[in-house]
């Protein structure tokens, strides 16, 4: 009798550290897949970002090149040129 209680005593100790171990790791893998996913979206958000203000310097420069267009015409067209 006490030989199968140790016994069973033991394999219960034994599957509920497994238990214990698989939950962990679980929550381990569940908590680093999330991670990952705010990461991804961060670094998105950054090159979205990045996009928007290299287009905004794009734009910035044609709109300075054709002001600079319209002044020369201008000043062709009042002759200070």
């Amino acid at each position: 009798m006490m030989k199968k209680t140790l016994y069973f005593g033991s394999v219960t100790l034994v599957l509920a550290f497994a238990l214990i171990s698989v939950s962990v790791a679980n929550a381990q893998n569940v908590t680093t897949n999330a991670s990952n996913a705010m990461g991804n979206a961060s670094a998105n958000a950054n090159e979205t970002a990045g996009n928007i203000t290299n287009k905004t310097g794009e734009a910035g420069q044609k709109i300075g090149g054709i002001l600079g267009n319209i002044s020369e015409k201008i000043k062709e067209a009042i002759g200070t040129k």
